[in-house]
This record gives structure tokens, C-alpha cells and sequence, in this order.
């Protein structure tokens, strides 16, 4: 089974370094801020850079809206969804996004830290937050501001959830002040095979802010992933 890695915003692919080794050659971890100027762009690249018919696509935040990108794209091809810090629903928000693209215009992704400094939960070291701030700051302003207009007019992909009938893995930090712990539950009882892992002591970067937990967490939904294909075979 072929797993497709989803970054976060304002991370990229590296994010997902430590996840790698969980199906060693059979990842894909896209930078997907140069894919298109919309998610349905992002999406439909990410799916045609898989040769494998099959794969479990896992998105954290902005990532997670791509992964239902993706399953709404193609479904036949999604065997199981993994998501980190997401929320399926979506209410325009024209003053915030506003707000973001002044702020990155005009002081970049720093004059976004204080914001996301808070993103953290108490299990975050401070080298962790540091490599976060690292990634953050190594990123183009312009490939920042196209993902947040991505973001912001990206469709509601709550019917996507509530129609899904494949295996699915909802996980958050129950510090996370982006997507609470209600809200993430809220999203596992669309759906119908829906697991709820919460991390505690995490906030928004889970899998950065507690990598072991999370890797086992992921591995182990894995192998069940796999283990009903080929029982249903």
C-alpha cells in the first residue's frame, strides 16, 4: 500500500521526515504549494505522480483538505483516510484570509509567528519548536500566500466525510487550539469506520511534537488498512 504524505501550513514536505520509514519505498511527500492555484490542482497532481492504484492518503491541516481533495476525486483509489488536524467543513472567512495575505505581503511568514507559536502543545521541546520555526521561515513568501488563497477557497468536503465508508483515522492534540479535541471528534462521528486517536499533551504539529506515538499510532492503522485488503481479496 502506498501512503501519501500531506504537509501542513506553512511546513513543507520535510515535515513528514520521521514518518518515511513507517512503509520504507512506498511514500510519496509532496511539497504542494507549486502544484496548482487550487486544491482541486494539488490533488489531481498529487494522484497523478502515484502509479499505484491504491493508497492511504494522509494530510495534517491543509494537507488533510488536500487528502479529501483526493478521495473525492478518486475514491476507487483511496483505501483509508488519515486526518491530522483537519477539518472537513469549511465557512468562507474573507476577513481573516485578508489578514493573512497583509501580514505575509508585508512581513512574511515572521509577522505570522506569534499566531503560530501558539499552535503548540506542552509536549513540544523547544528544539522541536525551533525546527518548526526553521521550516516555516525556509519557505517563499509567494508559495505562502498562494497556499493561503488555496485555502481559503477550498470547498466544503463534509459530504465527502459523511459518505465515507472505508477506513478512516482522526487524529489530534488535545492542546491544539486550531482543531480542538471537539471538533475533531465531531468530525469522527461522520463517518462510519472512523478511528479517534487524541495525543495528549500536543497541539497542532503532532507528529513533529511526539514523532513515536505518532508513528505508531500511523503504523499500526496501517497494517489493519492492509490486512482487510487482503483478507477482502
Amino acid at each position: 500500500m502506498h501512503l501519501a504524505f500531506l504537509h501542513a501550513f506553512p511546513l513543507d514536505h520535510s515535515m513528514w521526515d520521521e514518518q518515511r520509514a513507517i512503509v520504507p519505498g512506498r511514500c510519496t511527500t509532496p511539497c504542494l504549494y507549486q502544484l496548482g492555484d487550487s486544491l482541486e490542482d494539488w490533488a489531481s497532481r498529487v494522484l497523478d505522480s502515484i502509479d499505484t492504484h491504491s493508497l492511504i492518503a494522509i494530510g495534517s491541516s491543509m494537507g488533510g483538505s488536500c487528502a479529501l481533495e483526493m478521495a473525492r476525486q478518486a475514491p476507487d483509489r483511496i483505501a483509508a483516510l488519515v486526518l491530522v488536524g483537519t477539518k472537513a467543513g469549511h465557512r468562507p472567512e474573507p476577513a481573516a484570509r485578508d489578514a493573512y495575505l497583509d501580514t505575509l505581503h508585508h512581513q512574511g511568514i515572521r509577522g505570522m509567528w506569534p499566531e503560530i507559536s501558539g499552535w503548540f502543545g506542552t509536549a513540544a521541546q523547544p528544539e522541536v519548536v525551533e525546527r518548526i520555526e526553521s521550516l516555516a521561515l525556509s519557505q517563499k513568501t509567494t508559495d505562502l500566500i498562494n497556499a493561503v488563497r488555496v485555502f481559503h477557497s477550498r470547498t466544503d468536503h463534509t459530504p465527502i466525510v459523511a459518505q465515507w465508508e472505508k477506513p478512516l483515522l482522526v487524529m489530534c492534540g488535545d492542546q491544539d487550539p486550531v482543531i480542538t479535541e471537539e471538533k475533531a471528534m465531531a468530525l469522527s462521528h461522520l463517518a462510519l469506520q472512523t478511528e479517534l486517536h487524541v495525543m495528549h499533551g500536543c497541539g497542532h504539529f503532532m507528529n513533529l511534537e511526539r514523532p513515536d506515538e505518532f508513528n505508531q499510532v500511523l503504523a499500526d492503522f496501517v497494517r489493519r488498512v492492509e490486512a482487510g485488503r487482503s483478507a477482502g481479496a
